[in-house]
Protein backbone atom coordinates (compact mmCIF):
# COMPACT_ATOMS: atom_id res chain seq x y z
CA UNK A 1 0.00 0.00 0.00
CA UNK A 2 1.26 3.50 -0.83
CA UNK A 3 1.87 5.92 1.99
CA UNK A 4 -0.62 8.76 2.28
CA UNK A 5 -2.13 11.10 4.83
CA UNK A 6 -5.81 11.92 5.00
CA UNK A 7 -7.52 14.64 6.98
CA UNK A 8 -11.28 15.04 7.14
CA UNK A 9 -11.30 18.44 8.78
CA UNK A 10 -11.50 20.21 5.42
CA UNK A 11 -13.84 19.43 2.54
CA UNK A 12 -14.93 16.12 4.00
CA UNK A 13 -12.05 13.93 2.84
CA UNK A 14 -9.08 16.05 1.77
CA UNK A 15 -5.58 14.73 1.21
CA UNK A 16 -3.12 16.98 3.00
CA UNK A 17 0.25 15.50 2.29
CA UNK A 18 2.36 12.41 2.47
CA UNK A 19 4.54 10.71 4.99
CA UNK A 20 6.85 10.19 2.03
CA UNK A 21 6.66 12.72 -0.80
CA UNK A 22 7.90 10.23 -3.39
CA UNK A 23 5.03 7.91 -2.61
CA UNK A 24 2.47 10.26 -4.16
CA UNK A 25 4.06 10.56 -7.61
CA UNK A 26 1.67 9.71 -10.42
CA UNK A 27 -1.19 8.71 -8.13
CA UNK A 28 -3.25 11.91 -8.17
CA UNK A 29 -4.58 10.80 -4.77
CA UNK A 30 -6.77 8.08 -6.29
CA UNK A 31 -7.73 6.19 -3.19
CA UNK A 32 -8.95 3.09 -5.02
CA UNK A 33 -5.46 2.60 -6.45
CA UNK A 34 -3.62 3.03 -3.17
CA UNK A 35 -5.83 1.45 -0.56
CA UNK A 36 -6.98 -2.10 0.08
CA UNK A 37 -10.71 -2.23 -0.60
CA UNK A 38 -11.08 -5.45 1.43
CA UNK A 39 -10.02 -3.82 4.72
CA UNK A 40 -12.55 -2.22 7.08
CA UNK A 41 -12.21 -0.32 10.32
CA UNK A 42 -14.75 -0.44 13.15
CA UNK A 43 -14.72 2.78 15.17
CA UNK A 44 -16.21 3.27 18.63
CA UNK A 45 -17.28 6.93 18.41
CA UNK A 46 -17.72 8.29 21.93
CA UNK A 47 -18.71 11.79 20.91
CA UNK A 48 -21.72 10.77 18.84
CA UNK A 49 -22.57 7.54 20.70
CA UNK A 50 -22.27 5.54 17.51
CA UNK A 51 -20.15 2.90 15.83
CA UNK A 52 -18.93 3.29 12.28
CA UNK A 53 -17.58 0.79 9.79
CA UNK A 54 -15.36 2.68 7.37
CA UNK A 55 -12.77 1.97 4.68
CA UNK A 56 -9.42 3.57 3.95
CA UNK A 57 -11.13 6.44 2.11
CA UNK A 58 -13.20 7.20 5.18
CA UNK A 59 -16.44 6.15 3.51
CA UNK A 60 -19.01 5.02 6.04
CA UNK A 61 -20.22 1.57 5.02
CA UNK A 62 -22.34 0.75 8.06
CA UNK A 63 -23.51 2.72 11.07
CA UNK A 64 -24.90 1.83 14.47
CA UNK A 65 -26.74 4.62 16.33
CA UNK A 66 -27.20 3.38 19.88
CA UNK A 67 -29.68 6.08 20.94
CA UNK A 68 -28.00 5.93 24.34
CA UNK A 69 -24.75 7.21 25.76
CA UNK A 70 -21.89 4.91 24.87
CA UNK A 71 -20.20 3.31 27.86
CA UNK A 72 -17.04 2.74 25.79
CA UNK A 73 -16.60 -0.74 24.32
CA UNK A 74 -18.19 -2.31 21.26
CA UNK A 75 -17.74 -5.86 19.96
CA UNK A 76 -18.82 -6.95 16.49
CA UNK A 77 -19.44 -10.69 16.62
CA UNK A 78 -19.11 -13.28 13.87
CA UNK A 79 -22.86 -13.24 13.11
CA UNK A 80 -22.76 -9.49 12.47
CA UNK A 81 -24.35 -8.65 15.81
CA UNK A 82 -22.95 -5.95 18.06
CA UNK A 83 -22.31 -6.20 21.80
CA UNK A 84 -22.12 -2.72 23.24
CA UNK A 85 -21.59 -1.09 26.64
CA UNK A 86 -24.03 1.73 27.38
CA UNK A 87 -24.34 4.17 30.25
CA UNK A 88 -27.00 3.66 32.90
CA UNK A 89 -28.53 7.10 33.45
CA UNK A 90 -29.13 6.16 37.10
CA UNK A 91 -25.67 4.74 37.79
CA UNK A 92 -24.32 5.49 41.27
CA UNK A 93 -20.61 5.32 40.34
CA UNK A 94 -19.86 7.57 37.40
CA UNK A 95 -16.12 7.88 36.88
CA UNK A 96 -14.88 8.19 33.33
CA UNK A 97 -15.77 5.07 31.35
CA UNK A 98 -18.78 4.07 33.43
CA UNK A 99 -21.46 1.97 31.81
CA UNK A 100 -23.85 -0.39 33.58
CA UNK A 101 -25.85 -1.68 30.61
CA UNK A 102 -24.97 -4.28 27.97
CA UNK A 103 -26.98 -4.69 24.81
CA UNK A 104 -26.67 -7.25 21.99
CA UNK A 105 -27.88 -5.82 18.70
CA UNK A 106 -28.52 -8.12 15.74
CA UNK A 107 -27.25 -7.42 12.24
CA UNK A 108 -30.73 -6.18 11.28
CA UNK A 109 -30.51 -3.68 14.20
CA UNK A 110 -33.10 -5.48 16.34
CA UNK A 111 -32.27 -6.08 20.02
CA UNK A 112 -31.52 -9.65 21.07
CA UNK A 113 -31.10 -8.90 24.76
CA UNK A 114 -30.19 -6.19 27.24
CA UNK A 115 -28.86 -6.69 30.76
CA UNK A 116 -27.89 -4.30 33.53
CA UNK A 117 -25.10 -4.51 36.07
CA UNK A 118 -25.67 -1.31 37.98
CA UNK A 119 -27.06 -0.50 41.43
CA UNK A 120 -26.37 1.73 44.40
CA UNK A 121 -23.44 -0.56 45.27
CA UNK A 122 -21.77 -1.31 41.92
CA UNK A 123 -21.46 -0.24 38.30
CA UNK A 124 -20.00 -2.06 35.31
CA UNK A 125 -17.58 0.01 33.28
CA UNK A 126 -15.34 0.37 30.23
CA UNK A 127 -14.96 -3.02 28.60
CA UNK A 128 -16.81 -6.24 27.86
CA UNK A 129 -15.85 -9.47 26.11
CA UNK A 130 -18.22 -12.03 24.62
CA UNK A 131 -16.98 -15.52 25.48
CA UNK A 132 -17.30 -18.72 23.45
CA UNK A 133 -19.79 -20.09 26.00
CA UNK A 134 -22.12 -17.13 25.42
CA UNK A 135 -21.27 -15.43 28.70
CA UNK A 136 -19.99 -11.87 28.98
CA UNK A 137 -17.14 -10.74 31.21
CA UNK A 138 -16.49 -7.18 32.34
CA UNK A 139 -15.00 -5.00 35.11
CA UNK A 140 -17.13 -3.30 37.75
CA UNK A 141 -16.59 -0.78 40.51
CA UNK A 142 -17.86 -1.46 44.00
CA UNK A 143 -18.38 0.87 46.95
CA UNK A 144 -16.65 0.69 50.36
CA UNK A 145 -17.02 3.39 52.97
CA UNK A 146 -13.97 5.16 54.36
CA UNK A 147 -14.50 3.36 57.67
CA UNK A 148 -14.71 -0.05 56.00
CA UNK A 149 -11.66 0.74 53.86
CA UNK A 150 -9.67 1.72 56.95
CA UNK A 151 -10.49 -1.67 58.46
CA UNK A 152 -8.69 -3.16 55.44
CA UNK A 153 -5.62 -1.00 56.10
CA UNK A 154 -6.39 1.60 53.42
CA UNK A 155 -4.76 4.94 54.17
CA UNK A 156 -6.97 7.26 52.12
CA UNK A 157 -9.49 9.62 53.69
CA UNK A 158 -12.28 8.85 51.23
CA UNK A 159 -14.63 6.08 50.20
CA UNK A 160 -13.06 3.35 48.10
CA UNK A 161 -14.31 2.00 44.76
CA UNK A 162 -12.34 -1.21 44.29
CA UNK A 163 -12.46 -3.35 41.16
CA UNK A 164 -14.25 -6.59 40.50
CA UNK A 165 -14.45 -8.81 37.43
CA UNK A 166 -17.84 -10.35 36.69
CA UNK A 167 -18.66 -13.18 34.30
CA UNK A 168 -22.38 -13.16 33.62
CA UNK A 169 -24.77 -15.37 31.70
CA UNK A 170 -26.80 -12.67 29.89
CA UNK A 171 -29.80 -14.95 29.33
CA UNK A 172 -30.23 -16.07 32.93
CA UNK A 173 -28.35 -13.10 34.49
CA UNK A 174 -26.51 -15.57 36.72
CA UNK A 175 -23.03 -14.59 37.89
CA UNK A 176 -21.03 -17.67 36.97
CA UNK A 177 -17.60 -16.37 38.03
CA UNK A 178 -16.35 -13.34 39.92
CA UNK A 179 -13.16 -11.86 41.27
CA UNK A 180 -12.78 -9.03 43.76
CA UNK A 181 -9.53 -7.11 44.14
CA UNK A 182 -10.11 -6.50 47.86
CA UNK A 183 -9.77 -10.24 48.49
CA UNK A 184 -6.16 -10.03 47.35
CA UNK A 185 -4.69 -6.89 48.86
CA UNK A 186 -1.70 -6.29 51.08
CA UNK A 187 -0.62 -3.20 53.00
CA UNK A 188 2.24 -1.95 55.15
CA UNK A 189 0.47 0.83 57.06
CA UNK A 190 -1.39 -1.01 59.80
CA UNK A 191 0.28 -4.05 61.32
CA UNK A 192 -2.85 -4.88 63.32
CA UNK A 193 -4.68 -5.98 60.16
CA UNK A 194 -4.63 -9.52 58.81
CA UNK A 195 -3.48 -8.31 55.38
CA UNK A 196 -0.40 -6.58 56.77
CA UNK A 197 2.83 -7.77 55.18
CA UNK A 198 5.82 -6.98 53.04
CA UNK A 199 4.79 -5.76 49.59
CA UNK A 200 8.16 -6.68 48.11
CA UNK A 201 7.96 -10.22 49.43
CA UNK A 202 4.41 -10.80 48.16
CA UNK A 203 4.41 -9.99 44.43
CA UNK A 204 1.12 -11.82 43.87
CA UNK A 205 -0.73 -9.40 46.16
CA UNK A 206 -2.05 -5.90 45.35
CA UNK A 207 -0.76 -2.98 47.41
CA UNK A 208 -4.00 -1.19 48.24
CA UNK A 209 -2.04 1.92 49.24
CA UNK A 210 0.15 2.14 46.14
CA UNK A 211 -1.20 5.51 45.03
CA UNK A 212 -3.65 6.66 47.70
CA UNK A 213 -1.63 9.80 48.50
CA UNK A 214 -1.87 11.05 44.91
CA UNK A 215 -5.57 10.24 44.43
CA UNK A 216 -8.56 12.33 45.48
CA UNK A 217 -11.27 9.74 44.84
CA UNK A 218 -11.87 6.04 45.36
CA UNK A 219 -11.07 4.95 41.81
CA UNK A 220 -7.57 3.91 42.79
CA UNK A 221 -7.17 1.06 40.28
CA UNK A 222 -9.24 1.89 37.18
CA UNK A 223 -9.30 -1.29 35.13
CA UNK A 224 -10.15 -0.15 31.60
CA UNK A 225 -9.62 -3.26 29.50
CA UNK A 226 -9.69 -7.04 29.68
CA UNK A 227 -8.90 -9.99 27.44
CA UNK A 228 -9.53 -13.64 28.26
CA UNK A 229 -7.10 -16.16 26.83
CA UNK A 230 -9.54 -19.07 26.74
CA UNK A 231 -6.85 -21.55 25.68
CA UNK A 232 -4.78 -20.98 28.82
CA UNK A 233 -7.68 -19.72 30.98
CA UNK A 234 -5.81 -16.54 31.81
CA UNK A 235 -7.44 -13.14 32.15
CA UNK A 236 -5.41 -10.00 31.30
CA UNK A 237 -6.41 -6.62 32.77
CA UNK A 238 -5.07 -3.15 31.96
CA UNK A 239 -4.98 -1.28 35.26
CA UNK A 240 -4.60 2.38 34.35
CA UNK A 241 -3.88 3.92 37.75
CA UNK A 242 -1.28 1.26 38.56
CA UNK A 243 0.20 1.53 35.04
CA UNK A 244 0.46 -2.21 34.69
CA UNK A 245 -1.21 -5.33 33.34
CA UNK A 246 -2.51 -7.91 35.80
CA UNK A 247 -3.02 -11.58 34.95
CA UNK A 248 -5.60 -13.74 36.75
CA UNK A 249 -6.21 -17.48 36.76
CA UNK A 250 -9.69 -17.85 35.30
CA UNK A 251 -9.73 -21.62 35.94
CA UNK A 252 -10.67 -21.04 39.57
CA UNK A 253 -14.15 -21.59 40.94
CA UNK A 254 -16.04 -18.63 42.38
CA UNK A 255 -15.07 -19.76 45.85
CA UNK A 256 -11.40 -20.26 44.95
CA UNK A 257 -11.22 -16.85 43.26
CA UNK A 258 -11.80 -15.22 46.66
CA UNK A 259 -8.86 -17.07 48.22
CA UNK A 260 -5.15 -17.59 47.59
CA UNK A 261 -5.39 -21.29 46.68
CA UNK A 262 -6.93 -23.38 43.92
CA UNK A 263 -7.00 -23.18 40.15
CA UNK A 264 -4.33 -24.19 37.64
CA UNK A 265 -1.72 -22.04 39.37
CA UNK A 266 -2.69 -22.94 42.91
CA UNK A 267 -2.96 -19.24 43.78
CA UNK A 268 -6.72 -18.80 43.76
CA UNK A 269 -7.50 -15.20 42.84
CA UNK A 270 -4.06 -13.79 43.64
CA UNK A 271 -2.22 -12.34 40.66
CA UNK A 272 -0.38 -15.03 38.72
CA UNK A 273 1.60 -12.41 36.80
CA UNK A 274 1.89 -8.65 36.39
CA UNK A 275 4.04 -6.41 34.23
CA UNK A 276 4.61 -2.88 33.04
CA UNK A 277 5.40 -1.15 36.34
CA UNK A 278 7.35 -3.20 38.91
CA UNK A 279 7.32 -0.20 41.25
CA UNK A 280 3.79 -1.22 42.28
CA UNK A 281 5.20 -4.13 44.26
CA UNK A 282 8.60 -2.67 45.16
CA UNK A 283 10.40 -4.81 42.61
CA UNK A 284 13.28 -4.39 40.20
CA UNK A 285 12.94 -4.13 36.42
CA UNK A 286 12.21 -1.42 33.89
CA UNK A 287 8.83 0.30 33.84
CA UNK A 288 7.41 0.31 30.32
CA UNK A 289 3.91 1.66 31.02
CA UNK A 290 2.61 4.96 32.35
CA UNK A 291 -1.17 4.72 32.10
CA UNK A 292 -2.30 1.95 29.79
CA UNK A 293 -5.21 0.83 27.61
CA UNK A 294 -6.31 -2.35 25.85
CA UNK A 295 -4.49 -5.63 26.60
CA UNK A 296 -4.66 -7.00 23.04
CA UNK A 297 -3.56 -10.65 22.96
CA UNK A 298 -2.23 -11.56 19.51
CA UNK A 299 -2.46 -14.92 17.75
CA UNK A 300 1.29 -15.28 18.28
CA UNK A 301 0.75 -15.19 22.04
CA UNK A 302 2.35 -11.75 22.33
CA UNK A 303 0.44 -8.75 23.63
CA UNK A 304 0.02 -5.20 22.35
CA UNK A 305 -0.76 -2.40 24.79
CA UNK A 306 -1.19 1.34 24.38
CA UNK A 307 1.03 3.17 26.88
CA UNK A 308 -0.66 6.55 27.09
CA UNK A 309 1.96 8.73 28.76
CA UNK A 310 5.17 6.76 28.86
CA UNK A 311 7.16 9.78 27.63
CA UNK A 312 5.15 12.50 29.33
CA UNK A 313 2.97 13.99 26.60
CA UNK A 314 3.84 11.24 24.15
CA UNK A 315 2.36 7.77 23.82
CA UNK A 316 3.88 4.47 22.78
CA UNK A 317 2.52 1.18 21.54
CA UNK A 318 4.37 -1.75 23.10
CA UNK A 319 4.45 -5.41 22.09
CA UNK A 320 5.38 -7.85 24.84
CA UNK A 321 6.60 -11.41 24.42
CA UNK A 322 4.50 -13.53 26.77
CA UNK A 323 5.43 -17.05 27.81
CA UNK A 324 2.91 -18.69 30.15
CA UNK A 325 2.86 -20.47 32.52
CA UNK A 326 4.03 -17.57 34.66
CA UNK A 327 5.99 -17.34 37.85
CA UNK A 328 6.35 -14.15 39.90
CA UNK A 329 9.49 -14.14 42.03
CA UNK A 330 10.17 -11.51 44.69
CA UNK A 331 13.35 -9.52 44.04
CA UNK A 332 13.73 -10.86 40.50
CA UNK A 333 13.14 -8.97 37.24
CA UNK A 334 9.77 -10.40 36.20
CA UNK A 335 9.19 -8.08 33.25
CA UNK A 336 8.56 -9.65 29.82
CA UNK A 337 10.70 -8.81 26.80
CA UNK A 338 9.58 -5.88 24.67
CA UNK A 339 9.90 -7.18 21.10
CA UNK A 340 8.47 -4.18 19.24
CA UNK A 341 7.35 -0.65 19.96
CA UNK A 342 6.27 2.47 18.14
CA UNK A 343 6.16 6.10 19.15
CA UNK A 344 6.13 9.45 17.41
CA UNK A 345 6.33 13.06 18.50
CA UNK A 346 2.74 13.51 17.29
CA UNK A 347 1.35 10.38 18.96
CA UNK A 348 -0.35 11.27 22.22
CA UNK A 349 -3.61 10.49 23.92
CA UNK A 350 -3.91 10.85 27.67
CA UNK A 351 -6.70 8.27 27.73
CA UNK A 352 -8.67 5.82 25.57
CA UNK A 353 -6.76 4.39 22.52
CA UNK A 354 -5.86 0.97 21.15
CA UNK A 355 -3.52 -0.99 18.92
CA UNK A 356 -4.31 -4.05 16.79
CA UNK A 357 -2.15 -6.15 14.47
CA UNK A 358 -3.28 -6.33 10.86
CA UNK A 359 -3.02 -9.21 8.36
CA UNK A 360 -0.25 -7.42 6.47
CA UNK A 361 1.87 -7.30 9.63
CA UNK A 362 1.27 -3.59 10.19
CA UNK A 363 -0.26 -2.20 13.37
CA UNK A 364 -3.40 -0.05 13.47
CA UNK A 365 -3.28 2.53 16.25
CA UNK A 366 -6.26 4.55 17.42
CA UNK A 367 -5.10 7.79 19.04
CA UNK A 368 -8.24 8.12 21.09
CA UNK A 369 -8.54 11.69 22.28
CA UNK A 370 -7.36 13.04 18.92
CA UNK A 371 -9.68 10.89 16.81
CA UNK A 372 -6.77 9.80 14.62
CA UNK A 373 -5.85 6.44 13.08
CA UNK A 374 -2.30 5.39 12.29
CA UNK A 375 -1.14 2.37 10.31
CA UNK A 376 2.52 1.72 11.00
CA UNK A 377 4.90 -0.90 9.68
CA UNK A 378 7.11 -3.27 11.62
CA UNK A 379 10.00 -0.98 10.74
CA UNK A 380 8.30 2.07 12.23
CA UNK A 381 7.16 3.80 9.04
CA UNK A 382 3.71 5.39 8.89
CA UNK A 383 1.80 3.90 5.94
CA UNK A 384 -1.47 5.64 6.68
CA UNK A 385 -2.48 8.58 8.84
CA UNK A 386 -6.17 9.44 9.02
CA UNK A 387 -7.67 12.30 10.99
CA UNK A 388 -11.31 11.26 11.37
CA UNK A 389 -14.40 13.37 11.95
CA UNK A 390 -14.83 11.67 15.35
CA UNK A 391 -13.45 13.76 18.21
CA UNK A 392 -12.86 10.81 20.54
CA UNK A 393 -12.36 7.15 19.66
CA UNK A 394 -12.51 4.49 22.35
CA UNK A 395 -10.91 1.85 20.13
CA UNK A 396 -10.61 0.88 16.48
CA UNK A 397 -10.78 -2.71 15.24
CA UNK A 398 -9.85 -4.20 11.86
CA UNK A 399 -12.07 -6.46 9.76
CA UNK A 400 -11.66 -7.94 6.30
CA UNK A 401 -14.02 -8.77 3.46
CA UNK A 402 -13.84 -12.49 4.21
CA UNK A 403 -14.69 -12.09 7.92
CA UNK A 404 -18.04 -13.76 8.74
CA UNK A 405 -19.15 -10.58 10.54
CA UNK A 406 -18.71 -8.53 7.37
CA UNK A 407 -20.53 -11.13 5.28
CA UNK A 408 -23.39 -11.15 7.78
CA UNK A 409 -23.80 -7.40 7.32
CA UNK A 410 -24.42 -7.96 3.63
CA UNK A 411 -21.10 -6.92 2.10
Amino acid sequence: MKKFWINTAFLGLTLLGSCNEDSLEGNDFEMEETADEDTYFLIADQQNNEAHLINYAGDELFNWDFNSNLGNDINMLSDGSMLVCLKDNNASITYGGYGGIFRKINADQSFEWEVSYSSSDYTAHHDVEYLSNGNIIFPAWGEISQTEAAEEGFGGSYNLNPESIIELNPLTQEIVWEWHAMDHIIQELDETKANYGSIAENPNKIDVNYNYQTRNNGDIMHINGLTLDEKNNLLYLTVNNYSEIWVLDHSTSKAEASTNSGGNYGLGGDLVYRFGNPETYDNIGKSTLNNVHYPNLLKSGNMLAYANSVYGNQSEVVEYELNPPYNLVAGQDNEPNVVWSFTDNDLYSSGLSSAVRMKNGNTLIAEGRDGTLWEVTDGGDTDWFYKTNYATIWRAYVFYADDPAITALGF
